[in-house]
């Protein structure tokens, strides 16, 4: 008689003593189910002992297997190796995880109950205990994370203070100097001509002749004959030629050119006597002739020699 398992469960009468017969068949088709059942679970006598683990190749589910033991091997390979059907992780990778919007469950939720291991490794990507990325032990910058809150903080402090600071563009050019243009707001003064010096205008600094107010200019004369007369303390003028004939003379005020007063009269080369009102004016003569005691003429005269 043949077994019938694992097909199906072969199905027995009950014997009683004394009252059934029992024959040799129903002896015999226990020992084919039992044999079978045997064969299907594996054993050691056919190096398929259920017992011990010697599975090996890939995870299919293809397979009528033979043996328990054969499917049992089979399900170790699915468990160790993965199958890319799976509902988990593969292992070696190549898995997918697909999130269903609908229930609203995250794709993978990491979690530690205690400890302080990391929750991922990935090189040198790390997730703390606490899930915080990682990369070297050191944070990873993220918007919200504490480290972005400071630097963002940190920035923007940085950027109100540079706001209040002068830009090195300002400059462009060797000897540039920075001139305040208006009210929190400077421009650039380029390097003067050679000898100019920075000067106020009364509005702003620039570059000019340099001037010393100790000296007196030179444009203070403009034309020959100009004389720089004294204007008062520390003031000077100019007082330009006078007219042909006049002489530098004194009001009481100032030096002036005036015409002079007249103080010998002369006629056809003949000499009369200067007007000797003053008490200190001599007698002045016009000749060609030497001084001598014969003709009047004293030492201390003042002559006139036509040549």
């Amino acid at each position: 008689m043949t077994a019938v398992f694992p097909n199906s469960v072969r199905n027995y009468t009950a014997q009683q003593d004394l009252v059934n017969t029992v024959i040799a068949d129903n002896v015999n088709s226990l020992q084919e189910e039992v044999k079978q059942i045997e064969t299907v679970i594996g054993s050691a006598a056919t190096s398929q002992n259920p017992l011990v683990s010697t599975w090996s190749g890939s995870f299919s589910q293809s397979t009528t297997w033979g043996t328990l033991y054969d499917r049992i091997a089979n399900i170790e390979a699915g468990i160790l190796q993965g199958t890319s059907s799976g509902p988990y992780v593969f292992k070696s990778g190549g898995s997918t995880i697909t999130v269903t919007t609908a229930t609203a469950a995250p794709g993978l939720t990491l979690t530690t109950s205690s400890g302080t291991n990391n929750l991922l490794t990935a090189g040198i990507f790390t997730l703390s205990s606490t899930g915080l990325p990682q990369v070297s032990g050191s944070n990873v910058l993220y918007v919200g994370s504490s480290d972005y809150t400071t630097l963002t903080s940190a920035t923007s402090a940085a950027s109100t203070a540079a706001a209040a600071k002068i830009p090195l563009s300002t400059v462009t050019t060797a000897g540039d100097l920075i001139l305040g243009t208006g009210n929190a707001t400077v421009g650039r003064l380029g390097i003067g001509t050679t000898g100019y010096a920075l000067v106020s205008n009364g509005t702003t600094a620039a570059w000019a002749i340099p001037t010393d107010t100790s000296k007196i200019p030179l444009a203070t004369v403009t034309a020959v004959g100009d004389l720089i007369l004294g204007s008062g303390a520390g003031a000077v003028s100019r007082l330009g030629l006078g007219a042909s004939g006049t002489v530098l003379t004194s009001n009481g005020t100032t030096a002036t050119w005036a015409t002079p007063t007249t103080y010998l009269a002369t006629a056809n080369a003949a000499v009369t006597a200067a007007n000797t009102s003053s008490g200190v004016v001599r007698n002045i003569y016009l000749n060609t002739a030497a001084p001598s005691t014969t003709t009047g003429y004293l030492d201390g005269d003042i002559w006139l020699v036509y040549v």
